[in-house]
């Protein structure tokens, strides 16, 4: 199965939509694992998270992956909250490795991604929308849990489904 561990964002596609359904913002993509690991991911997930406390996050600003220049990935990143969510990311790949699976490599950039740019009609959108500006909100929430995801890949689009929920459960709520 295809799996990943993210926290839910509000959908940077429609900021400020109470009614909008809520993207994610993914801390460990894990790829293709074993379905007997679910169990096991989640209960190392769960434990690894447990003592942090929920804390605010702000979706802000824009960015591009690999550059602004040759942009393949437009990405909405992260204001307040990004060092929480950094400390989170790197107990959910500690986690993840106490199971087997490869640690990081490369470091961690808050996002959630906007946009794929696969062509001509892609990047011109891409372009102005990273022209546009870095100052901008996109929403915010408050970090409840993090949650391991199947990544169900379907002809029309892909659906995820969550698999675990592992509340922040340390210290006072926000």
């Amino acid at each position: 199965m295809r799996a990943f561990v993210a926290i839910e964002v509000p959908d940077p596609h429609r900021p400020g939509a109470a009614d909008a359904p809520p993207a994610h913002l993914t801390l460990k993509f894990l790829g293709e694992i074993d379905p007997a690991l679910a169990g096991p991911l989640g209960s190392a997930v769960s434990s690894a998270v447990a003592p942090l406390a929920p804390f605010p996050l702000e979706l802000r600003g824009v960015g591009a992956f690999p550059d602004r220049e040759r942009p393949r990935v437009a990405w909405v990143g992260v204001g307040e909250g990004a060092d929480a969510v950094r400390d989170l990311a790197v107990r959910v790949d500690t986690a993840t490795g106490t199971v087997g699976l490869p640690r990081e490599t490369r470091p961690f950039v808050p996002h959630t991604t906007w946009m794929r740019i696969r062509g001509p009609r892609d990047l011109g959108v891409a372009e102005r929308w990273l022209a546009a500006g870095d100052d901008r909100t996109f929403g915010r929430t408050v970090v409840r849990e993090a949650i391991l995801f199947e990544s169900e890949l379907r002809r029309d689009g892909v659906v995820h489904h969550p698999l675990v929920r592992a509340p922040l459960a340390g210290g006072p709520s926000v």
